[in-house]
């Protein structure tokens, strides 16, 4: 019987050093799922590498050993096993189903409900479909599990409201803007929270996005990475400022850059078109009296963070209902895997009265005589039904056994291959072919 597994390490079980030690580039992940299944055996593989984790959701034809998992795992990085065994976590079967699930639908993650990891999920699933070391039961496993992130998604607010100061300020932007299709984007400064603020403005529809910086080297870096126009601080502010309608500041001066004499200049010129500060600079960059100017509105990293953590807080309570969502799709996994488990025995019980109901109607019509071919037909016809009806009944109480009772299904079909004495019967079945075949 084949064993599910997910063994590996995140930012719950390991600090980020050991992560980004273990870390596979994804231009890596072919050759290393190739290492993984050879050295651990493994008859399927996915192997997921992010910021945050490094997992490996395994398929074991034998009994489970996640220890070969694991000193693969540390072959292929050049880590000592029991570094990883000290950090890693072990999951098996049921467990394992339930953290596959639950790592897709964003509820295993740092911020519950990002959207980012499914996607990387589906990356995943599909480079090791690539590689061909994706076979029956992780590629069910995987898309039940994209169906169940999809309804936690489309039938809880647990992905409503920003989970990042970014993705808040966007949220702002909208609020005030609406449509944000065609809009401009200045940034003041060249730090990170800037460029992740510009990256999440350009996807919410921003078609121009100014960089002023006084590091020509810096402004114009950003610039390239946001895909935008880098513009000198001396002569650049202004016409930014006239033309932006977010403006997202973080240029680490020890004084506002942006103060109300200027801004009242500036607005008379843009005849009251609003503007939309987003200042995440400490100290601030924008001088708190420029939001009571008309059509300006400020939002600093204190009240950005306030927002934060209410969208966080909000989200939290959403995440019961988003596991019991969760929950019925993983049970319909499993009973899945419990009646796939079923396949050998059905398939033997099967070969087997299909074989007996076949000697007996080759007999039959032995003795009938001369029979036209419809006739002939006909009483095979009647001898593959009564054997469906046999089977019937035995086999519906198997799949259903199985499915409610993982211990009874499995005790069902170890009686019925002993009532039946499928194993001794289906070797005379063999000999019997064996021995017509050597008299033709």
């Amino acid at each position: 019987m084949t064993s599910l597994l997910a063994v590996g390490l995140n930012h719950t079980t390991a600090p980020v050093d050991l992560r980004e030690q273990l870390a596979v580039p994804r231009e890596q992940i072919g050759e290393s799922l190739t290492h993984l299944v050879d050295g651990a055996a493994l008859s399927e593989a996915v192997l997921l590498s992010t910021c945050n984790r490094v997992e490996i959701y395994a398929v074991q034809s034998e009994r489970p050993n996640p220890d070969h998992i694991i000193a693969a795992l540390a072959e292929l990085r050049g880590v000592r096993s029991d570094v990883i065994r000290n950090h890693c976590f072990v999951r098996e079967r049921e467990g394992a189903a339930r953290h596959i699930f639950r790592v897709a639908a964003s509820l295993e993650s740092m911020v519950i409900g990002e959207p980012q990891i499914l996607g990387q999920v589906k990356d995943a699933w599909q480079l090791a479909r690539e590689r061909q070391t994706v076979g029956p039961v992780l590629d069910r496993c995987l898309t039940m599990a994209f169906h169940g992130a999809k309804r936690v998604r489309s039938e809880t607010e647990i992905a409503r409201g920003g989970a990042s100061v970014a993705s808040v300020a966007v949220d702002l932007a909208r609020s005030i803007f609406g449509d944000l299709q065609g809009s401009t984007v200045a940034l003041l400064g060249a730090g990170e929270m800037a460029r992740q603020a510009a990256v999440h403005l350009r996807a919410a529809g921003a078609s121009e996005i100014l960089v002023v910086n006084r590091s020509a080297e810096r402004g114009t870096a950003l610039a390239e990475a946001v895909e935008g126009r880098w513009l000198p601080w001396e002569d650049g502010l202004e016409q930014a400022l006239l033309r932006a309608d977010v403006v997202v500041a973080s240029t680490g001066a020890s004084e506002p850059v942006i103060v109300p004499r200027a801004m009242r200049r500036v607005m008379r010129r843009r005849r009251g078109a609003p503007i939309f500060f987003v200042d995440i600079a400490v100290p601030r960059d924008i001088d708190p009296r420029v939001g009571r100017l008309d059509s300006v509105y400020v939002y600093d990293v204190d009240d950005l963070q306030k927002i934060l953590a209410s969208n966080l807080e909000a989200r939290c309570t959403h995440t019961e209902a988003a596991g019991e969502l969760i929950e019925e799709e993983i049970n319909a996994f499993l009973e899945w895997q419990r009646a796939r488990s079923l396949t050998p025995v059905i398939r033997d019980l099967r070969e087997h009265a299909r074989s007996i109901m076949e000697r007996e109607v080759d007999k039959t019509l032995g003795r009938l005589g001369e029979l036209d071919d419809s006739q002939r037909e006909a009483v095979r016809a009647l001898g593959h039904a009564i054997t469906q009806k046999i089977l019937h009944r035995p086999l519906k109480a198997l799949r259903e056994s199985a499915i409610h009772s993982p211990a009874g299904g499995e005790a069902l079909g170890g009686a019925l291959r002993t009532l039946f004495a499928l194993e001794e019967a289906l070797e005379h079945e063999d000999q019997l072919m064996t021995e017509g075949d050597s008299q033709d």
